[in-house]
């Protein structure tokens, strides 16, 4: 799938429509929520590329252990703390994206990945299976 086809079928899904909810409660007007959807989006398509064709890649990085020991110390378990893991490390290149290809303050950036990238997860894993 190319990254127009899953920006278009991520905005257009009830997981797009939540994130896009999920934006506006942080006061994000709709127009700026579509692009920021977008991006993040088209980033999501870039990571999964990467990874070939999955959330997670060889070496995810320094977010995906401050998540998983996150969920390790909460007792989440293994499974579930590996997951939030690969959504950190999802979430960290989100708000990298948004911030400097968009101009958006990091602090926004970051509040913008944390609310829409569970909706982009949730969306990319019933698409990948």
């Amino acid at each position: 799938m190319d990254a127009q086809q899953l920006i278009s079928e991520f905005l257009s899904s009830e997981h797009g429509s939540q994130a896009a909810q999920a934006l506006a409660s942080q006061g994000i007007g709709a127009d700026d929520a579509q692009q920021m959807l977008s991006q993040a989006a088209e980033t999501a398509h870039a990571h999964v590329e990467e990874q070939g064709g999955g959330l997670l890649g060889e070496s995810p990085g320094k977010s995906f252990f401050a998540a998983f020991a996150a969920g390790i110390v909460r007792g989440d378990g293994v499974f579930k703390s590996l997951m939030e893991g690969g959504e950190g490390v999802l979430t960290g290149r989100v708000a990298e994206s948004i911030a400097n290809r968009m101009g958006v303050d990091p602090s926004v950036a970051s509040t913008v990945a944390a609310a829409a990238t569970p909706y982009l997860v949730a969306f990319l894993k019933e698409r990948l299976g």
